[in-house]
């Protein structure tokens, strides 16, 4: 008899099905769109002979097609992710070929492009100091009267060679605007093996974005620098990355922001929605989450100990859910950081906060009234990116 045996198997999956955790939610990376890029851009390309004629060439091709995914280029657009792009040459001295506001399309950038980076010069001497420094002119007008004041600043650079004498040192410049919040991706130009000016731009570059022309993926690279650049979070808000400990660390595309002042947690899950439009109370979907907002409450002197503070996580319709932005639907919890003895009895205490227990410098999830407990919180937000304009 095979029915009785389907009949078990049914019986037995069916409450595996009930009884299984849910999926485990994952925090938003950041947008990768090219198409809705927003940055100001300043390309510098050393034009010096060392370059060579087809080098610099190639150069212009790759530019071009580092944007070449319709990208908005220029501002003429009713989108307002858009991208300016200016261009620098340098050797001896250093050239403005084209500032933020001179192309105005896609088209318009292919065709200018091969247009200035059509030969090298006749100078064998070359200075990245040159180029740096008017990179810099370049993005100091390019915010004149309080132009894009919201959108982050980028320089690529395309170097055959690297000096460092006296005054021409090129790196209190690229200090100076990596300082400012410019991040600048280096891409040597090797053609004939030396490895030590990719060693010597990596000086120049920020964090993780000093590349070789030699490299597989030289596009992909520079792409993944513009996304990582145009991700970003308001001002005093935090950017959730993979450890706390690294401020280079790669980057989520959500932002946190500890809230000292007391509320209960109904209050104060109103008050990160109307925080930010897109606001809630904080999502601790791992274990990593839960430990970097816990860093981030330890290092503000606001907050005092023992450590309380009221995160996203309630009891809804027969489960535990987590907050997310207006409109989306709510998370189901996976997996669970709760305090020994909780969570409790749900049918008043429906709302959680995290506790540091005892003398440990832990916090776990205890549930509690969402009405008659007042605490501090944190509140979470999508980050700026090529997914989500900010003003």
């Amino acid at each position: 008899m095979l029915l009785p045996s389907l009949l078990l198997s049914l019986l037995v999956t069916t409450s595996l099905q009930q009884t299984a955790s849910p999926p485990a939610a994952y925090d938003r990376s950041c947008g990768k769109s090219i198409a809705n890029l927003w940055l100001d851009v300043v390309v510098v390309v050393d034009n010096s002979v060392g370059m060579t004629q087809s080098g610099i060439i190639q150069v212009a091709a790759q530019i071009v097609s580092v944007f070449g995914d319709g990208t908005r280029i220029g501002t003429n657009y009713a989108d307002k992710r858009t991208t300016r792009v200016g261009i620098v040459t340098y050797n001896k001295i250093a050239t403005i070929q084209a500032d933020l506001n001179r192309f105005q399309s896609e088209n318009d950038l292919f065709s200018t492009t091969f247009s200035i980076l059509s030969s090298t010069s006749t100078s064998d001497e070359v200075y990245l100091a040159k180029g740096i420094g008017a990179a810099e002119q370049v993005l100091s007008e390019g915010r004149k009267n309080n132009t894009r004041t919201n959108y982050k600043q980028f320089v690529i650079i395309y170097a055959s060679d690297y000096r460092d004498d006296g005054a021409e040192d090129p790196r209190p410049i690229a200090d100076r605007l990596k300082a400012s919040g410019v991040n600048i991706a280096t891409v040597a130009f090797d053609q004939d093996g030396d490895e030590s000016i990719l060693k010597d731009l990596g000086e120049i570059a920020s964090p993780g974005m000093n590349f070789s022309n030699t490299d597989n993926d030289n596009i992909g690279e520079l792409q993944t620098a513009m996304f990582q650049t145009n991700c970003f979070c308001p001002n005093m808000w935090h950017q959730y990355r993979e450890n706390f400990d690294d401020e280079n660390a790669p980057k989520f595309g959500v932002c946190l922001r500890p809230v000292a002042i007391t509320a209960a947690w109904s209050p104060a899950k109103f008050a990160c929605q109307n925080m930010v439009k897109t606001g809630y109370l904080v999502a601790e979907f791992n274990q990593n989450k839960h430990d970097f907002v816990f860093n981030l409450v330890k290092n503000d002197t606001s907050f005092p100990e023992p450590y309380v503070y009221h995160i996203g996580l309630s009891f809804v319709n027969g489960g535990y859910y987590w907050q997310q932005p207006a409109g989306h639907a709510l998370k189901p919890l996976s997996d669970g950081i709760w305090n020994p003895g909780f969570p409790q009895q749900a049918t008043v205490n429906t709302a959680v906060l995290n506790q540091q227990e005892g003398t440990a410098f832990t916090v776990g999830w205890q549930n509690i009234n969402q009405f008659t407990v007042s605490e501090r919180y944190v509140c979470e937000v999508p980050a700026c990116d090529t997914d989500n304009y900010c003003e």
